[in-house]
């Protein structure tokens, strides 16, 4: 774990709103649909002004409150323009890595997340937009906003 700024990033891709408590229960999850809607709609070759990498992400923005509150969950790629896009800019983060098995390393990367940040106070998360950067098939980078 490391902390990194993140001067200017800008992420376009489709959205849903959910919280923990729905993603919790396979009825009411929507994420894992996401996801599946991004691949089977072709969002990535309808995505105009593409970055120069092929990197996915998946932005956590528009908290309503806390771990327990609704969220806005965005899966895209990295864009030039800001049109319709989610900007990061200027913000601190807490940087979890780790390797695995896609979807399992997500979730227990998550559940680290939410372990650390319950059980210790170095950092205090901002809850202002965290990110998922799939950097390669079987790695992951999860962005924690914290503050200054």
């Amino acid at each position: 774990m490391k902390t990194k700024r993140i001067r200017k990033l800008m992420i376009s891709g489709i959205s849903v709103t959910t919280n923990n408590k729905n993603e919790m229960n396979e009825e009411t999850a929507k994420i894992a649909t996401l996801w599946d809607d991004y691949s089977e709609n072709s969002v990535y070759s309808a995505t105009h002004d593409k970055a120069n990498n092929s990197s996915m992400y998946g932005v956590y923005s528009n908290y309503t409150s806390d771990v327990n509150g609704d969220y806005d969950v965005t899966v895209g790629v990295e864009v030039t323009k800001n049109k319709k896009a989610i900007v990061i800019e200027d913000e601190k983060y807490l940087v979890f890595k780790k390797e695995g098995e896609l979807p399992q390393v997500v979730i227990d990367t998550w559940k680290e997340i939410w372990d650390y940040f319950e059980n210790n106070d170095e950092y205090k998360r901002k809850y202002s937009i965290d990110f998922e950067h799939y950097t390669k098939e079987d790695e992951i980078e999860i962005y924690i906003s914290i503050e200054k």
